[in-house]
């Protein structure tokens, strides 16, 4: 995928981000050096390709973009045990790695954002007090034992609900990464 490399790939995920977090996306714009004009035409190529007949599908097309990935994992998922290709980023999200849970025949399954292992968790307090961008799913199911995970049935996004006395607070993530916490 001759020009589109890790850079426009985190430029990519910022798309999305942006309908709950514009001023964390733009502040991460000026941060990778690029303009509107440039995340949102990644953010169309990359549609492009995924919906190209020429173009690698599954995990084919992400190591056709990332590269091979740095580390692979056996996941178990109910009956059957998936892949985990994992690859960093660096710029925006250096703690961070981009995740594609692979099944059979390279098909991707979901992606999204995790911790990379042996990343220190960041500290976090109150449900209430979650700050965008300050954590991924993974860390909320850690420190909340009662969050319950729902589907919000949108592409690229994620939902966890946390119980905290009669409140429940709806976490909203997209690409694996908290946007919003609301009542």
């Amino acid at each position: 995928m001759k020009g589109f490399a890790r850079r426009e790939f985190q430029l990519m995920l910022l798309r999305r981000m942006s309908d709950f977090q514009p001023e964390l996306v733009e502040a991460a714009c000026a941060e990778l050096s690029a303009s509107h004009s440039e995340y949102m035409t990644a953010h169309n190529r990359w549609q492009t390709m995924l919906r190209s007949r020429s173009a690698p599908k599954g995990l084919p097309l992400y190591e056709a973009v990332l590269g091979p990935a740095d580390e692979r994992q056996q996941v178990p998922y109910g009956d059957v045990v998936l892949t985990a290709h994992r690859w960093r980023l660096a710029g925006l999200w250096p703690e961070l790695r981009w995740e594609a849970l692979v099944g059979t025949e390279d098909f991707v399954l979901h992606g999204w954002l995790v911790r990379a292992a042996g990343a220190p968790v960041p500290a976090l307090g109150p449900v209430a007090g979650l700050a965008p961008w300050s954590c991924v799913v993974d860390d909320v199911l850690a420190r909340f034992p009662q969050a319950r995970q729902r589907d919000p049935e949108v592409p690229a996004r994620w939902g966890v609900d946390v119980t905290d006395g009669d409140i429940v607070h709806r976490l909203l993530f997209v690409h694996g990464l908290l946007q919003q916490v609301t009542r």
